[in-house]
């Protein structure tokens, strides 16, 4: 394997000095993505404030950013890989279950996209068709069936000759994933990410001069995954939306995450001595995707899926269902409520006359400003097919879920209506008291409790309530519901905090 030290300055690497005139030098470019879910268009940079924010990303300009690339330095010497969630996140990536939103991906170029937990959305069934039609370069090397042996959804990794040396790409994704998406999931096991990793080294052997883990695991499982394998040289890391503008060292090993919604694109530079096979010079950068393309610059096989896409789906998505008196924002903290939760829990509750609601933090995607909203603005905040369920469940179960949200042991925190959580300051807070309305919870009583299908099949590791009495479905979606809120006057959303710490 290809074996150097580190050292930052900047985003910019090199090796001791040398004469690479004596010897043939490689020029390898490994440029990387993460999390696009879907976005076929640019998006307002809303972080950068003002009334008027510059568009940014997209696959078009992603696609003429790649291509720039390519011209510059050879296709050849260029390999292009993604850490997954390719298409769940807009209309455009759920059409026929993400295939068209894939096929205009992998029209980009790319040589290897590792599978990630929201590819799994609509069952492995569909995953397998979709990957199929799209022609995918999918890696996928740490799942198996009970057997043992690794499942045929995708290949465990991709081999490539670039730059003058041989490559693999190994696709490594986050063992929450049957928690987090469709529930046929939990048939098969997903495997210690780094323990694949080295059975998949062995396997190559000397077949490769370099491995590269295209990873959707989020930034703390790569670094673990750096320690437990310090002779990797580069880490395409995805699943936490992190943005790290020159990267993140752990040991000699470095780790690359460019966000998500294609907003940026990673470019990892090697040089490398074609004789010792070492690195000897390097170089690491993120480019903003906040330019749009000239003419000629453009990939116009990707434009056109690309237009089609919003095509398809634009008269709907741009009509107004309403407007914000003021923005619509998330939660940053465990133990508050966000004006966004409150509104989806409030519309929950009411649309059942029930006891109460909650609905998980994860599954609401963005931010809304003050104004008008249209459709597309509320898919965006609530892009998964969800709908809601009413459970009748006993207080000790739903006491049981609650604590569960407030001291970390489920994959994401819950916001609520119809309740009010007493809970301890810290750093690590624990549930002190439930109100149910005005009146404590009572532990034998049963509820009329509001949620969404995937916290109800037990998503996010919500189990206890599997032990619901009854189960009501509707399946009119989420963000439909949502959508009568806004009729009338401007909404203002409920900014109460739900939770009280003491």
């Amino acid at each position: 394997m290809l074996r150097a030290g580190w050292i930052l300055c900047a985003a910019l690497w090199a090796a001791a000095p040398g004469d690479p005139g004596h010897r043939a030098e490689g020029h390898l470019v490994i440029l990387h993505t993460n999390d696009v879910h879907g976005q076929a268009q640019p998006r307002p940079a809303t972080w950068l404030g003002g009334d008027s924010p510059p568009l940014v990303g997209g696959l078009p300009r992603l696609a003429a950013a790649v291509r720039a690339v390519h011209e510059e330095v050879g296709e050849e010497n260029v390999l292009l890989v993604d850490g997954g969630d390719w298409s769940s996140g807009t209309p455009e990536g759920l059409l026929e279950e993400g295939a068209v939103f894939v096929t205009a991906m992998a029209a980009v170029g790319y040589d290897a996209m590792c599978v990630g937990n929201h590819e799994l959305d609509h069952g492995v069934a569909s995953f397998k068709r979709m990957a199929a039609e799209a022609k995918a370069p999918a890696v996928l090397a740490n799942v198996r069936e009970e057997s043992g042996e690794r499942v045929d959804w995708a290949p465990p990794y991709r081999v490539f000759d670039r730059g003058g040396v041989k490559v693999a790409v190994v696709g490594l994704v986050t063992q929450s994933t049957p928690s987090i998406t469709h529930s046929d999931t939990k048939e098969v096991v997903f495997t210690d990410p780094a323990e694949e990793l080295a059975k998949v080294r062995e396997e190559l052997g000397d077949e490769v001069d370099l491995v590269i883990p295209a990873t959707h695991l989020g930034v703390g499982t790569d670094r673990a995954m750096a320690r437990a394998h310090p002779d990797l040289t580069f880490i395409a890391g995805g699943h936490s939306h992190t943005y790290l503008r020159e990267g993140v060292q752990e040991g000699d090993v470095l780790i690359g995450q460019v966000g998500s919604k294609a907003s940026n694109l990673g470019r990892l530079d090697l040089w490398i001595d074609l004789e010792t096979r070492e690195v000897t010079r390097r170089e690491y950068r993120v480019t903003s995707l906040m330019e749009e393309p000239g003419e000629g610059a453009r990939v116009e096989r990707v434009d056109e899926l690309c237009a089609a896409l919003i095509e398809a789906t634009e008269a709907n998505m741009s009509e107004v269902v309403g407007e914000l008196a003021a923005p619509l924002t998330r939660s940053r903290s465990s133990v508050e409520s966000s004006g966004a939760g409150n509104l989806i829990a409030d519309a929950f509750r009411a649309h059942f006359d029930a006891d109460c609601a909650f609905q998980n933090r994860g599954g609401i995607r963005c931010d809304l400003p003050k104004g008008p909203v249209t459709r597309r603005d509320l898919f965006e905040l609530l892009p998964f097919g969800n709908h809601p369920v009413l459970l009748e469940l006993e207080g000790v179960h739903l006491e049981g879920t609650l604590r569960q949200a407030v001291e970390g042991t489920a994959h994401t925190g819950l916001e609520v209506s119809g309740l009010t959580l007493e809970v301890s300051s810290g750093d690590s807070p624990k549930l002190l008291g439930v109100l149910v309305g005005d009146e404590r919870l009572d532990p034998a009583r049963v509820y009329r409790v509001v949620t969404n299908n995937f916290i109800a099949e037990g998503g996010d590791n919500y189990l206890m309530l599997g032990e619901a009495k009854s189960v009501t479905h509707d399946q009119i979606l989420l963000r439909t519901l949502l959508e009568r809120s806004f009729a009338g006057d401007p909404l203002t959303p409920p900014t109460d905090n739900r939770y009280r710490v003491r």
